[in-house]
């Protein structure tokens, strides 16, 4: 995507600075992209993303646009300046060629005109997404022309080639990341899709276009002229948060320091929710731009409820956590040399500017408050209530303290301690009931792994005010054996263990118990996620006997492999017309991926057109016949059903816009009439769905199948039930236990299975994209119902492993 516009400002070769080469990216990639896992893959787009949004922050770019391709290759086209093409001055080669290979070379580094400010500078370059792709193509429209290169494996293929006239402007890159570095080349489309809205947020106007070419297909645009006004907004629209008032309030400020931009509404929850950002990073540890602007946020709430005589002499002033509940805020600074400081270098450290946030908040703040006074006055009293409550919390802490010291021990009395008191090698299991807890204080190993059963599910953080969640038995237990405290008194050095491991049941219930209490967690000691201490145990779904050895099978999946290992290819399946078909651990994979796809097809189609006619194309010929329209429907319809089909057909009607047919199951006799809308068959998810049966049919052959292993024979009815009757096959004289509580394994079993650290599986819990993580915590634990319905509707389907 290229535009037709005419400049190109300052950015030239010479504005390209050189900082190192790329010798060591290939060899450790981890150090470059973070992993070569999906989150190292997702950086690579990060990373090329960042330059075309550099350019729109210069002023220069008005969209980018970025497409997956269905081999897995990527594509990032901006309507910039274009990367320089001119010969680099110490180089000797055209600077383009520098940027794709060597490291840290652009025009966000040194003191060059290339960029003021500049989103990218916490990055590494394209030049890392050149090394780490099997092959790269670079286009660039500039100085009139366009202009090509490729690359294997960061290697120039050639040099850069001037090509046709063009008017247009901008810079296109596609790649293939490499299979000898990443572990996978599966995008997250939801992750990625979070990550683009976020950025057309901050850089306000820049139109995001991003397309997923991959199965069915997505394309969705991203174009904010509200800029992080905007944001605020969606984080409200989504249903689970009311705003109080119908404004955003919004600031910014301009200096030599750099640039502020403050959006910022209350809602009625409990809950704060911050995010700032320093030239479009997420500066998840905050910094100096944050302390700004909470100082200035109490300090000009403070003042106004003195000025309009809420808060009497009497009173003591409120609190930054006070006035900051129920507040959704975005903060962003674009500064030109940000400091980076942190553990994850997600911090703003330039000093000068806290005060700049701070000048420019208190006054704009001030200003808003003036001219919404309702509103004002509405915050002020959430703000006053919120006070109470942290003191009557504080109370109760208080009266906790007392009661503790009067019984000589400051841990809670149903609390197993390990006896090891180094926090780096000790571990809390958090444990539902007293069933399993019981099974665990048995089990554990008790130099190391301390046990804390929960009754009963804990309260709702997210529902609650602070007084009242203090207030919860279990919650006190919770707080006291961590040991950190919460909130303001959050002290990460106080940790006792530094793995808080969750252990719940694989039901309904034990699944709720854990949202509560990482919903308490993530509302309360959010930093206890982010020092990464938090754990889920990931408990073995099925025990497996094979001959005299005991098997634990986590997930559906592994069961599933450990069932047909050897078995496979002794089946023989039989399809509708005697036809027999072999089954390979290949053909078997490759059914199941099509089937995914065969299932995701029929459940649009059903959504749309009803699930009685949808049952009925699979039942009858018309998908074996691969009907292509109505007339061709209809044409199958009419003539005679074959010997041996399980239905007889009729079509009574095709006039107007559906087909009419009456449906005799052979065997029974019932009669059924079915009506088929003709559009059914011209939609283009029919289309898809009619290519993938056959797919399948090649495979398997067509419905009713027989499959049989030995003396055991299952009918499957359909291809969906062909992978039931297979399992069943396969299941026949195995003998296998469904675990759904852990309360029903011994002590032996739950210490083999879940708590030995060289056996157990356990999966750390982590919070990248923070407005995601709120938004869903919101929605989940929050009073609002229509949200959570829509969100479970449309995510049904991927559940799996669901105990009712």
């Amino acid at each position: 995507m290229a535009t037709e516009k005419g400049k190109e400002g300052s950015y030239g070769a010479s504005d390209i600075t050189v900082l190192e080469g790329l010798e060591a990216v290939r060899k450790r990639p981890g150090m470059y992209i973070g992993s070569t896992g999906q989150r190292g893959l997702h950086h690579l787009i990060y990373e090329v993303m960042d330059n075309s949004v550099d350019e729109a922050l210069a002023g220069e770019a008005t969209g980018v646009e970025i497409t997956i391709h269905p081999d897995n290759s990527v594509t990032v086209t901006d309507n910039g300046r274009g990367i320089p093409v001119q010969m680099h001055e110490k180089q000797g080669r055209p600077a383009a060629e520098v940027v794709l290979t060597v490291l840290h070379a652009g025009g966000k580094f040194g003191d060059g005109g290339g960029y003021k400010v500049s989103g990218g500078l916490h990055g590494v370059g394209v030049s890392v997404v050149n090394a780490l792709s099997e092959w790269l193509n670079l286009t660039i429209w500039r100085e009139g022309h366009e202009w090509t290169q490729s690359y294997a494996r960061g290697a120039p293929q050639g040099d850069l080639k001037k090509g046709a006239k063009s008017d247009r402007h901008g810079t296109s890159i596609t790649w293939m990341p490499d299979l000898e570095i990443f572990e996978t080349v599966e995008y997250d489309r939801t992750v990625l899709e979070q990550r683009f809205r976020e950025m057309a947020f901050l850089t306000r106007g820049l139109e995001v276009k991003f397309e997923d070419e991959r199965g069915e297909g997505f394309a969705t645009t991203f174009k904010y002229d509200g800029g992080i006004r905007d944001f605020v907004t969606f984080l409200h629209s989504q249903g689970t948060k009311e705003p109080i008032g119908k404004k955003v309030a919004y600031l910014t400020e301009e200096s030599d320091i750099g640039e502020v931009e403050v959006a910022l509404q209350w809602n009625t929850s409990y809950q704060e929710s911050l995010l700032s950002f320093a030239n479009n990073i997420n500066t998840h540890e905050g910094g100096t731009h944050l302390s700004g602007f909470r100082s200035a946020l109490t300090r000009t709430l403070n003042a106004y409820a003195r000025s309009s005589g809420d808060l009497k002499e009497k009173d003591d002033n409120l609190a930054g956590e006070d006035v900051r509940e129920g507040l959704t805020a975005i903060i962003s600074v674009k500064v030109g040399d940000p400091q980076f400081e942190g553990q994850t270098k997600t911090k703003l450290g330039n000093p000068p500017v806290e005060g700049f946030v701070q000048q420019a908040v208190n006054k704009g703040l001030a200003e808003f408050f003036e001219e919404n006074p309702k509103e004002a006055r509405q915050i002020i009293m959430k703000a006053i209530s919120a006070s109470r409550a942290r003191e009557a919390a504080r109370k109760a802490r208080d009266l906790t303290r007392r009661k503790s010291a009067l019984e000589n021990s400051t841990l809670p009395g149903k609390l197993a301690d390990c006896t090891i008191r180094d926090p780096a090698l000790a571990e809390l299991f958090v444990v539902e009931g007293d069933s399993a807890g019981g099974s665990a204080k048995q089990g554990r190993d008790r130099n190391t792994q301390a046990v804390l059963p929960l009754r009963g599910k804990i309260i709702n953080a997210e529902k609650n005010r602070i007084d009242k969640v203090l207030g919860n038995n279990e919650v006190q237990a919770l707080i006291t054996a961590i040991g950190t405290g919460i909130r303001e008194e959050f002290d990460i050095e106080r940790a006792r263990y530094h793995k808080v491991i969750l252990m719940t049941d694989a039901d309904v219930d034990g699944a709720h118990i854990r949202t509560l209490v990482l919903t308490f967690i993530f509302r309360e000691m959010p930093e206890l996620i982010e020092a990464g201490f938090v754990y889920v145990a990931k408990a073995p779904l099925y025990k497996a006997k094979q001959g005299n050895q005991e098997l634990y099978i986590e997930k559906e999946s592994e069961l599933e492999e450990f069932l047909l290992r050897d078995k496979l290819e002794k089946m023989a399946l039989c399809d509708r017309k005697r036809n027999e078909f072999k089954l390979t651990t290949a053909r078997w994979q490759k059914y199941g991926r099509l089937l995914k796809q065969y299932e995701g097809w029929a459940s649009a189609l059903r959504a749309d057109f009803g699930h009685q006619a949808i049952t009925f194309l699979e039942e009858s010929q018309i998908l074996d016949e691969a009907a292509e329209g109505a007339a061709d429907v209809a044409k199958i319809l009419k003539a005679e059903d074959p010997e041996g089909e399980p239905y007889e057909t009729e079509l009574l009607s095709d006039a107007g816009d559906e087909l009419t047919v009456r449906v005799i199951e052979r065997r029974t006799g019932t009669a059924t009439t079915h009506h088929l809308a003709k559009a059914l068959f011209s939609d283009s998810s029919y289309t898809q769905f009619l290519r993938v049966h056959g797919e399948l049919g090649a495979m398997a052959g067509t419905p009713p199948f027989e499959v049989t292993l030995g003396d055991k024979t299952e009918r499957a009815l359909s291809f969906e039930d062909l992978r039931r009757a297979v399992l069943d096959v396969a299941r026949h004289r195995v003998p296998i236990t469904r675990f759904k509580g852990l309360g029903e394994m011994n002590a032996d079993q739950l210490y083999d299975t879940t708590m030995a650290a060289d056996s157990r599986t356990l999966m750390q819990v982590s919070v990248e994209d923070a407005a995601a993580a709120d938004q869903i915590f919101s929605m989940l634990m929050g009073d609002q119902v229509e949200p959570r319905r829509v969100f479970i509707e449309e995510n049904a389907r991927d559940v799996a492993n669901l105990d009712v």
